[in-house]
């Protein structure tokens, strides 16, 4: 009877146990069923905050950037060929118009001046003795002729040798600095090779872009102060020297400012600039930043419209770290969803919630 009643105590356990653990599955597949229930369930409307579209002035100035460019920028080539005997000017080196930067052997070429000279001055003996007996009718005037146009030949003759002579002392026509050189000493250069390129910086062009809206706001003389993130909290001085005529593909218009080269502070071309233009804008909407959708070249916008977010694709104009101007694709007083827009879809059900 011990052995009995013992079995039907464990088979009782047993019973409870298998009972207990279907209980619990069946308890926890309702949960996770539960669970998917919440995670599918469609989301009426989704929270979103805005801000009313409105007009302002988003600033006094235009600012744009652009990179300094060199007045002057020569590559300048050998008018003559020959050995190169004596470099004198190198990369690096400043140079004043009319420096010899290299000499080319002339051993040859003043031997060719030596005979153009001697051949000049016998022509000339020669027209001096026939006109002298052209006078007396003692020779013909074929022959005074002839000495003359001979004269003239050997005049051309001169001045191509002298030419030469001085194509073998290789000058600089501008002032400025040898970027790079391509000559050594002792190199046998050919005509118009590549000896050197010069770079004037002492009067340095900033171009610009600017919208149709600024462009009839300046004007040519205008003063205009540039900056450079190299020399922070200094402003240098320029003028507007040209405006385009035409606009390009991007519907702006080139702007070039001048600038004199500042010695302390040695302005070098390829520097980044900003131009800072004492334009005052009208008043236009203007939006913030936070509410456009992609970039900043395509920027699209969603307005709340009757419960639902409309998309607007915008064409905007001047901006700041903040804000935009919106030229066209808003009116004022509508309301730009700032918040909760970057997974919207034109005509999604939206709820506006306070910020």
């Amino acid at each position: 009877m011990k052995i009995r009643k013992s079995h039907i105590i464990a088979f009782v356990v047993v019973i409870a146990v298998v009972v207990l653990i279907v209980m619990k599955l069946a308890a926890n597949k309702k949960q996770f069923q539960d669970d998917i229930a919440f995670a599918q369930r469609k989301v009426d409307k989704i929270p979103v905050a805005v801000e009313t579209v409105k007009k302002g002035v988003l600033s006094e100035k235009v600012v744009a950037t652009g990179t300094l460019e060199a007045s002057e920028v020569l590559n300048l080539v050998s008018e003559t060929s020959g050995k190169i005997v004596k470099i004198y000017k190198e990369k690096g080196d400043r140079v004043v118009a009319g420096d010899v930067i290299a000499k080319v052997d002339d051993e040859v070429i003043s031997a060719n001046v030596l005979t153009a000279e001697a051949n000049y001055a016998q022509f000339e003996k020669d027209v001096e003795r026939l006109t002298r007996l052209s006078e007396e009718n003692a020779v013909t005037k074929r022959d005074l002729e002839q000495a003359t146009i001979g004269l003239k030949k050997a005049k051309a003759d001169l001045i191509t040798a002298r030419k030469a002579l001085g194509n073998t002392s290789i000058k600089s026509p501008i002032s400025g600095y040898i970027n790079s050189d391509n000559i050594t000493e002792g190199q046998l250069l050919n005509m118009n090779s590549q000896v050197c390129e010069i770079v004037n910086n002492n009067t340095l062009k900033l171009n610009i872009r600017i919208t149709e809206r600024e462009v009839y706001k300046i004007s040519l003389g205008q003063n205009v102060d540039v900056q450079l993130s190299v020399f922070p909290g200094k402003t240098f001085s320029g003028k507007i020297t040209a405006i385009a005529e035409k606009a390009d593909a991007g519907m702006k218009f080139n702007v070039e400012i001048t600038l004199n080269n500042d010695e302390s502070a040695h302005l070098k071309s390829g520097l980044y600039a900003e131009a800072i233009l004492p334009v005052k804008n009208d008043e236009t909407l203007i939006i913030n930043k936070v509410s456009i959708v992609g970039s900043m070249e395509s920027p699209v916008v969603y307005v709340a419209l009757n419960g639902k977010a409309a998309k607007r694709n915008l064409v905007i104009g001047q901006s700041n770290n903040k804000q935009v101007e919106v030229l066209s694709g808003l009116t004022d007083g509508e309301q730009v969803i700032t918040s909760g827009q970057l997974n919207l879809k034109e005509g999604d059900d939206i709820i506006i919630i306070e910020k």
